[in-house]
């Protein structure tokens, strides 16, 4: 332990001194004057305890006090006054000015020692106890460093886990998804009432062979882009494509009483998409059936969601034996349709595993007004009007907007 002894008498300065080194505090610095004693202190010597004389010419000790306990590192440094005198305000002021104790001249050797004990336990304390706070502190900044890291890694997981949860969902249904998260098992389940639909680009490869590999796949993208927007729009799930081929479904994995008609609705704006952004170079054939089906997600590395059942087989067939530029469904897909919906009569055809089949061309949705002719000839041989839907120009009757005896154009039409 270093004390400082600051006086201005010589004899006082060594008496003190000599006192402390017979009581085993060796290590004591003497100051004859404040501005020596000041001088130590920004030093940097390490100093435990200050003796402080507190009448002195030039500045008293009250003042030198004042100036030790300014300087931030020697805030806590224990200054004992010594004094001659006991009159209160004296050591009022120097209480005030941070003094901590003091004694009277002649100092009484148990008392001076008793009190500067004291004075260097509670030193020891500061120190010890300044020494756990920053130890504390470098913890605590050590411990928010690696928050900040876990926080940033955990930023960036929730960055990646919202890259695979987008990447998952582009693969499968939202709710499928959900349950392959919570249980990894076999996904399978059967929907009673669905319909399939299934669309092919006519003729496709022969124009392949006639264009590069990039325009081809640029094709196709915006092709099949437009047609997973159409999918959206009417609350349908894409399940894959094949080629050149397109499949989606409506009633699953959330089963919805409408499916049939808002397939209905895609095929038709699919068509008239086609036929709009391509002006008949490239045509669709769309094949639609209704019925049960099974669903479920295979693969492990892979995933996809997929359906399986006669359903399928037959919606695939509808597409394959149909027409270009046309919408073909079975007899179960129009009677779900036939209420709303223009039909022509293809008659019995005979379908690849399936045998005859009788089937419909999809026209349109149907007008509010019906044309006279509608009796006797088939809604492709009606007038090219606004108020006819043909197959290359679906609209929608005018009832359903509000405005009577007239049709507005489907989505797109300018």
């Amino acid at each position: 332990m270093k004390i400082l002894i600051v006086d201005d008498s010589p004899m006082q300065r060594l008496a003190l001194a000599s006192l402390l080194e017979s009581e085993g505090y060796p290590n004591v610095l003497l100051a004859e004057s404040p501005f020596a004693a000041l001088r130590l202190l920004h030093q940097s010597q390490e100093i435990d305890l200050v003796l402080m004389d507190l009448h002195m010419p030039g500045m008293n000790g009250i003042e030198v006090c004042r100036q030790i306990k300014a300087i931030p590192e020697r805030h806590d440094i224990p200054i004992i006054m010594v004094t001659s005198s006991d009159e209160t305000e004296d050591l009022r002021e120097a209480f005030a000015a941070g003094a901590m104790d003091y004694i009277t001249k002649p100092p009484n050797e148990v008392e001076l020692l008793a009190r500067l004990r004291s004075a260097l336990n509670l030193k020891q304390e500061t120190d010890r106890r300044k020494a756990r706070e920053q130890e504390l502190e470098l913890l605590n900044g050590r411990l928010e460093s690696v928050l900040t890291d876990l926080a940033e890694k955990h930023q960036l997981l929730q960055v990646e886990q919202e890259k695979s949860e987008r990447l998952l969902l582009n693969i499968l249904p939202k709710p499928v998804a959900q349950r392959l998260k919570q249980s990894p098992g076999v996904i399978a389940e059967r929907f009673d009432d669905v319909t399939v639909l299934f669309a092919d680009i006519v003729d496709f490869t022969p124009f392949s062979a006639n264009v590069s590999p990039e325009e081809l796949v640029s094709l196709l993208n915006d092709v099949f882009s437009l047609f997973d927007q159409l999918a959206e729009k009417h609350g349908l799930e894409k399940i894959k494509t094949i080629g050149d081929a397109y499949m989606a479904v409506g009633g699953l994995p959330t089963p919805v009483e409408n499916h049939a008609t808002a397939v209905a609705n895609m095929a038709l704006d699919m068509r008239y998409e086609m036929n709009r952004r391509f002006g008949g170079k490239l045509q669709v054939r769309i094949g639609l059936h209704t019925g049960p089906v099974v669903a479920g997600v295979i693969g492990q590395k892979k995933f996809i969601y997929d359906l399986w059942g006669d359903t399928v087989n037959t919606a695939s067939r509808m597409e394959s034996h149909g027409l270009a530029g046309c919408i073909q469904v079975t007899e179960t897909t129009y009677q779900r349709l036939k209420e709303d919906y223009l039909f022509e009569n293809r008659g019995s055809v005979q379908v690849k595993g399936k045998g005859k089949l009788v089937t419909y061309l999809l026209v349109g949705q149907k007008p509010l007004i019906w044309p006279a002719a509608a009796a006797t000839t088939s809604p492709l041989q009606w007038p090219q009007t606004p108020d006819y839907p043909l197959p290359d120009r679906p609209t929608v009757p005018a009832m359903r907007v509000g405005l009577p005896g007239k049709s507005v154009p489907a989505p797109g039409d300018k």
